[in-house]
């Protein structure tokens, strides 16, 4: 009854709102044009990366998915464009949060988000944060957490943009923007279509033809077409410079047959399994920072539906009605904090759970603290109490700090670290899957260390920096479905995960040519220390966690030519249990090439053409299910200003 209480006296406070702050790297101070974003004044100690435009822009015809694996050392487990999850420092998928807005796009009856239907080319950035996020993001951020973010650019007129790609394996993406504004209010209405026939040859190595001796082949995939459409319609008023409306409606319908292993492939050619997600995701805003204390009010609504194999009638829905409000106060220029409370109601619709679950109310209050402590030190303390219907949350403070070392003329030294508990609530699915699922499940709760050093220089001609840092991450009650008779859901093992990651970038100017170059790598070394499965090795690698990855990045531009180059290694994977299904590991090498013309003041075209996977590397991301070899993709886009 009390939670009942507390969610509708805060859902009558609360009305729409946004964090309207970017995920800086180096600054503390908040550039109010991105729309999406969560606060990095109030975690000094975090490591948060945003990808650089170049390379955003690079990858705007593709998913989320490929942009990530080739920007930055990030583990994705893959097929061949119909379904990528991400394993951030050793974690499993539904240990990093994928947010827009206040809106965690995971499964709430899966728990995670699917890389490959979230489109780069619907948004403007992208921020990461490694290593526990849960104070900020709430539950299932253990791992860390994914900000896909829009710029507010308060158009004069109208811009626009039309941009048609063509690739490989018959990949097509058409896609549209639209600004119109007066400087105040603004209309920006961003399309997409995306297809992939996926219909690429590869060398299938699980073909077991004893009469005719044969036990590998040249084969061809089969069935694993993707069709992906989607839309972003913003509407944003600014009442002034520290007054702003926004409200953004994301239309999202993705379609893919599941890819089957090598060996269903090759045995059963005509087997297609459909699979389709539909998604309504609204979020809202109104921000006022007019005065001493400023204050967000913010709301939104998620719809989503998925249906597998046409089967209409077994539904897998989900709906969530999302209020959040939250004060700011800064008491002088050194010392500021902020409260608020998130509330949600969750109304789950699947065929398999019990007619009495009607609804599931959240609610999450959290407080956060920063404090400049002299001209070197800066600290913060975060604070975060979840309540869950019917079930104990865990309460989650985090404590960081950024300390300047030094500072030269040309260069400065940092070093940061924080202390940071994580949780995530069990899904719909591990706690009401029709008689298997388990409501006794306890939440997975992790402690993450973090400590980092980050080195800058700037001369006429060269800046970048070099970043260092390293982490202690241990997850307890870590839930698996295990088969005792009948699948079931357990608090099985505790796994502890510890590395180092080390990320370099440097842009520097000769005889006319810009390049910037950037060099990724991590050591990630994730262990069960525990478990309740017999089956379960101890004290070796967790499954599809490569010990060692590691990627390299080039762009030269002269005038208005530009190329550039990337090559990605990920180090040999085990698959299960036991010692004999491991992926080998390989090594992908990229090659890309853009020119930009300029027809006149308002127009111009640029043109990209981009060459993957060159040197035609035989290898798989998921054990036994095939990858394309090389493959090439041109774009073509068209700019109205």
């Amino acid at each position: 009854m009390k939670l009942k209480f507390l969610f509708v006296f805060l859902i009558s406070l609360i009305g729409f709102n946004s964090h309207g702050q970017t995920v800086g790297v180096d600054t503390i101070q908040l550039n109010e044009v991105v729309s999406y974003g969560k606060l990095k004044k109030y975690q000094s100690g975090a490591k948060i990366e945003t990808i650089p435009v170049r390379d955003f822009d690079k990858h705007q015809d593709g998913s989320l998915e490929q942009l990530l694996s080739r920007t930055l050392p990030i583990v994705l487990k893959s097929t061949a464009g119909t379904l990528s999850t991400i394993r951030l420092r050793g974690t499993s998928p539904d240990h990093t949060s994928v947010n827009f807005g206040g809106i965690n796009l995971n499964s709430l009856t899966l728990g995670q988000s699917n890389m490959s239907n979230v489109p780069m080319y619907l948004f403007d950035e992208v921020g990461v944060q490694f290593g526990s996020a849960s104070t900020v993001n709430g539950s299932g951020s253990i791992g860390g957490a994914i900000h896909l973010g829009l710029k507010n650019n308060w158009t004069k007129g109208v811009k626009a943009e039309a941009r048609a790609s063509h690739g490989s394996f018959g990949e097509e993406l058409y896609g549209t923007k639209i600004y119109i504004g007066n400087g105040k209010f603004e209309s920006v209405t961003r399309a997409y279509y995306y297809k992939k026939d996926n219909d690429f040859k590869f060398t299938n190595t699980e073909v077991r033809d004893f009469e005719n001796d044969i036990f590998q082949l040249e084969d061809r995939q089969r069935n694993a077409n993707v069709e992906n459409k989607g839309l972003i319609q913003e509407l944003n008023y600014k009442f002034s410079e520290k007054e702003k409306f926004i409200f953004n409606l994301w239309l999202e319908k993705d379609w893919h047959l599941v890819q089957q292993n090598m060996q269903s492939n090759y045995s059963k050619p005509d087997y297609k399994e459909p699979y389709e997600d539909k998604h309504i995701r609204l979020w809202t805003s109104y921000k006022n920072e007019k005065r001493a204390i400023k204050y967000e009010i913010s709301g939104g609504y998620v719809y989503d539906n998925g249906i597998h194999n046409n089967n209409t009638d077994d539904t897998i829905q989900t709906q969530r009605v999302i209020g959040e409000a939250c004060i700011e106060h800064e008491l002088n220029k050194k010392i500021s904090y902020k409260i608020g409370a998130k509330v949600s109601r969750i109304y789950p619709t699947v065929y398999t759970y019990s007619s009495d679950l009607e609804y599931e109310d959240r609610i999450d209050f959290y407080a956060s603290y920063f404090h400049k402590i002299n001209r070197k030190l800066t600290a913060t303390i975060n604070l975060r109490q979840g309540l869950v219907t019917d079930y104990d949350v865990p309460f989650t403070p985090t404590l960081g700090f950024k300390y300047l070392i030094f500072s030269k003329e040309n260069h400065a030294l940092n070093v940061n670290g924080n202390i940071a508990k994580s949780y995530r609530v069990p899904t719909f699915n591990d706690r009401f899957w029709g008689d298997q699922g388990n409501p006794d499940l306890k939440p997975e709760k992790g402690i993450n260390y973090e400590l980092g050093f980050k080195w800058n220089y700037s001369n006429n001609e060269t800046s970048g920096h070099i970043q260092l840092n390293t982490f202690y991450l241990n997850v307890d009650q870590w839930i698996l479905w295990r088969n005792i008779t009948v699948w079931v859901p357990l608090n099985v093992q505790e796994v502890e995960s510890k590395g180092l990651e080390l990320m370099t970038q440097w842009n520097y100017s000769l005889f006319g040519l810009k390049t910037t170059s950037g060099f990724n790598y991590s050591y990630t070394s994730t262990e069960p220390r525990k478990s309740l499965d017999e089956t379960i090795p101890i004290g070796r690698q967790l499954e599809y966690v490569p010990l060692h990855t590691g990627n390299f990045y080039s762009t030269t531009t002269y005038k208005n030519t530009d190329v550039s180059i990337d090559c990605k290694y990920t180090d040999k994977q085990y698959t299960d249990g036991t010692n004999k299904n491991i992926l080998s590991s390989y090594f992908l090498l990229n090659f890309s090439v853009g020119q930009q013309v300029k027809l006149n003041k308002k127009n111009k075209i640029k043109i990209k053409g981009m060459l993957n996977n060159i040197f035609d590397a035989d290898y798989q991301s998921t054990y036994g299910f095939a990858m394309p070899g090389i493959n090439y993709r041109i774009s073509l886009t068209y700019n109205i200003n």
